[in-house]
């Protein structure tokens, strides 16, 4: 089972303990956006617990509920509160430590917990479906749904030395989510068994004679059973620094039978295995053999059973200390009796090694696998003038292992003789040019973690410390700068030179595309050990740092944090010392692209913006072309991209219903009786910014586009949105105008200095005004009687001015209401003194958009 991240909506508090307590909780499905912000501090502080318990050492000491959630406590004494206001309380199911019996809530279920998995590959935990538990039955193999109800759907489950939470994440799918409760614990393993498949046909055949045999397997008689040797397979275990190689692992078919061979796993440490057990990047390889239950009587049927009387290859899961923990996908395929007679000897041309590299000290060399899968039994030699050179080196030979001593590094011209007994019974031997080591290998050491946003960086600075200043001598002399290679167990991450994967993984080579520097920045060199930081650059497929090269096959698997191995090599390619680096890989975010442009109309991120009214009875909208400015990169001269974002709308219509995300605003839905009725909108600025070229399942690229969006409000106006009415009196601006003896509003006069005072009624736009009056705003538009940039007129608006008309509230007193002639100003029929009201002025644009301003009057 493949441990994955959690990114989720908590739904409840659970509980584990050591006695096997989990709860369930409700689940609250109440309005997402009120806790939006407790989301993002969970996904947080998860994120930062990840890192801790895969990369940091770190262990669960304790998970218990608390009011809204759960609080997980860490074995380095930090906790994390893991919550949701309003969560309710849930029901509390215990697992019988000995028995293994579920009771819920104190009352039995006669159920037994079952912490395996399916012949699917399916966790068999209990779990919560439609509101009731579901348990598995062993008896039927398949799930059964019970008559205990659940409070909830989020749940745990003790398994070992880990924990396994079962949270739905944001679309309601539910995922495991497991986590060590000790030093030791095992909480994922994801191994791929490319040779333990069906169709492998692993070789065997009976010796016709006796055979003198110098190898570890010793003499052979006839009729003995000889294997081909099997090929190996990987396996990758989270946290990288569980031993594997100390556990006992077996295959086990679905009815937990054992099958009868032996599983070995050794640290996976590169070219060539060194005799050290712990494997820093947590990647192993799995060697298979049989025991002494498979004889040549039984071998082509050992591992099958009959399906309607037909030979079936059974498929069995690896099992880590009697825990199975993977899916139900190894096969061990022999030869049948038939295809065993086929078999032929070996010629000796074909023999060879899977790699030539040597290191100093004491490695294991195997076989490459054409030679393995014929070979019974193997050992090396040195012959002739590689006899001669090995005695004056000190290099020696025990079956497959080859110790070279210090004083022996980078030694040229050593062959090895590869004696191979094969299945057939026969004999055969090739010599293979070997390269050693130019000096010892040393620990394996983790730098500090880094964090990318992928299109925000074309390369990363790795953080070395001392480990590179502190190299032993012997390294720093003898490494090739050129040589060093940066790999990845997990086949997600981003291919950093080549698109061309080499046993899974993706090399960087030279270093051109990994550069070492100096603290101030300046190039360094291994051998002067200076160097403390490594700038690593990713591949861009077209050039320009926009189309990224990845090896995952779903796009989302590109997120989440990897360990990549940072390798310095010696001339001949023998890795001298590995350095780990954890990277996390995020997604970019629309503000690493744009910076809201404080000049198109921001006010607290509400936008202003107004209606286009260029065309008549035709009101449009266009979004400012300078809105947001676009970042530059880290070169200070080139943008992050090269165009503004795209913007899409949300917005009520006059009739109630909604206008969803569509790309335009349809004037029609907003506008009634020539008034804009829906003046706020939801905008969404978004834009492509990034490709990734993965691969998909029959091994092509497919490009992928990477969007960043941000949502914010738009108030949208009409074009003479800001137009007032405004009385002054002596200077003074007054909300009351006033109607002299022959009802009329006296027009703006005067310029506002000390001798000419600003008096009557003015119309305003900003910093500027007109008086009211048809001299101010005539009866045919002009460009010299303009208001705000805009021509006013009280007659027509079929050259784009503004029409301005008057009239009354209703509930106002008086009769009609006119603009005279003569500049007299705004007359108000029929009113008698003390009367008054509210006089109202509505502009009308080329749009057909109107709005209106007023101001009280009093006779």
């Amino acid at each position: 089972m493949n441990k994955k991240f959690l990114s989720a909506i908590l739904f409840g508090a659970l509980m584990v303990s050591s006695t096997g307590t989990f709860v369930s909780c409700k689940d609250y499905d109440d309005d997402i956006d009120n806790i939006n912000k407790e989301l993002t501090d969970i996904k947080s502080k998860l994120s930062d617990l990840e890192s801790k318990v895969t990369t940091g050492g770190a262990y669960v000491t304790k998970i218990e509920s608390v009011e809204g959630g759960l609080k997980v406590s860490v074995s380095d004494g930090t906790s994390y509160n893991l919550t949701i206001a309003g969560t309710p309380a849930g029901s509390t199911v215990v697992i019988d430590k000995t028995t293994g019996e579920i009771s819920i809530d104190g009352t039995p279920t006669g159920f037994f917990a079952t912490t395996g998995t399916t012949p699917q590959g399916e966790s068999t935990a209990p779990y919560v479906k439609d509101g009731f538990w579901y348990f598995y039955d062993d008896a039927t193999k398949a799930f059964v749904k019970s008559e205990y109800k659940a409070s909830g759907n989020a749940w745990a489950v003790q398994k070992g030395d880990s924990v396994v939470l079962h949270i739905p994440n944001e679309a309601g799918v539910m995922q495991e989510i497991t986590l060590p409760t000790s030093s030791s614990a095992l909480t994922a393993l994801n191994a791929t068994p490319s040779n333990w498949t069906s169709g492998k046909n692993i070789a065997w055949s009976k010796a016709g004679a006796d055979v003198t045999w110098a190898g570890k397997k010793g003499n052979v008689t006839a009729g003995q059973l000889l294997i081909g040797q099997l090929g190996s397979e990987t396996a990758t275990v989270t946290p990288a620094s569980y031993d594997l190689g100390a556990q006992t692992l077996t295959l086990v078919d679905i009815d937990g039978k054992t099958a009868p061979v032996t599983v070995t796993a050794t640290a996976a440490e590169g070219d060539y295995v060194t005799d050290r057990a712990a494997s820093p990047s947590g990647k192993w390889n799995l060697a298979i053999a049989m025991t002494d239950e498979v004889t040549a009587d039984n071998i082509a049927t050992a591992f099958t059973k009959k399906v309607n009387g037909v030979d079936k290859n059974v498929k069995y899961a690896l099992a880590v200390n009697g825990t199975v923990m993977t899916g139900y996908e190894y096969v061990i395929d022999t030869q049948t009796v038939n295809e065993s007679k086929t078999n032929t000897a070996y010629n000796k041309d074909q023999i060879d090694l899977a790699s030539k590299n040597v290191a100093l000290g004491t490695s294991t060399l195997s076989l490459n696998a054409a030679t393995a899968a014929q070979a019974y039994d193997s050992y090396l030699t040195f012959e002739g003038a590689s006899k001669t050179l090995a005695e004056a080196k000190g290099i020696t030979v025990d079956g497959m292992n080859i110790t070279v001593p210090a004083t022996a590094a980078a030694t040229p011209g050593l062959s090895v003789t590869v004696n191979i007994l094969d299945i057939t019974g026969k004999i055969a031997k090739n010599n293979v040019a070997l390269t050693i080591a130019g000096a010892s290998v040393s620990e394996t050491e983790t730098v500090a973690p880094v964090s990318i946003k992928i299109s925000t960086v074309n390369s990363f600075s790795v953080d070395l410390g001392t480990i590179f200043t502190n190299l032993d001598a012997n390294i720093a002399q003898n490494a090739d700068a050129t040589k060093t290679t940066v790999t990845t167990a997990d086949g997600n991450f981003f291919a950093l030179t080549s698109t061309t994967a080499a046993n899974g993984l993706f090399n960087v080579a030279g270093n051109d595309k990994i550069a070492f520097k100096k603290a101030d920045g300046s190039a360094a060199t291994i051998a002067e050990r200076n160097a403390t930081k490594a700038v690593i650059t990713l591949k861009m497929d077209d050039g320009t740092g926009s189309s990224y090269v990845s090896a995952a096959k779903d796009i989302a698997n590109i997120y989440g944090t990897f360990n990549l191995t940072l390798t310095l090599k010696d001339k001949q390619g023998n890795e001298l010392k590995k350095v780990i680096v954890p990277v996390t890989v995020s997604k970019p975010e629309f503000d690493d692209y744009y910076t809201a442009n404080q000049y198109a109309g921001w006010n607290e991120g509400v936008l202003s913006s107004v209606i286009d009214n260029s065309t008549q009875n035709t009101p449009a909208f266009t979004m400012p072309t300078n809105l947001y400015t676009i970042n530059k990169k880290a070169d200070g001269t080139t943008g992050m991209t090269d165009a503004q974002p795209g913007y899409t709308y949300t917005y009520k219509k006059t009739d109630n219903s909604e206008a969803n995300n569509v790309t335009s605003i349809t004037f029609n839905d907003v506008v009634k009786d020539g008034f804009l009725k829906t003046t706020d909108y939801k905008v969404k600025a978004s834009n492509e910014v990034v490709t990734v070229n993965a691969l998909t399942n029959d091994g092509s690229a497919e490009d992928n586009t990477i969007s960043v969006s941000k949502e914010f409000t738009m108030k949208l106006a009409p074009a003479f949105n800001k137009a007032k009415l405004v009385y002054y009196t002596n200077g003074v601006a007054g909300t009351v105008a006033a109607v002299n003896a022959d009802g009329i509003i006296a027009p703006l006069t005067g310029d506002g200095t000390a001798n000419k005072p600003k008096n009557g009624l003015a119309l305003q736009y900003g910093d500027e005004e007109i008086a009211v009056s048809t001299t101010a705003i005539p009866a045919s538009e002009s460009d010299d009687h303009k208001l705000g940039g805009y021509k006013v007129t009280t007659g027509s608006a079929a050259t784009g001015a503004v029409v301005v008309g008057f009239a009354k509230s209703a509930e106002s007193a008086g009769g009609s209401v006119t603009l005279e002639t003569s500049d007299t100003g705004v007359k108000i029929a029929d009113l008698n003194a003390g009367q008054g009201g509210e006089l109202v002025v509505t502009f009308t644009d080329y749009a057909g958009i109107k709005t209106q301003a007023t101001i009280e009057y009093k006779k």
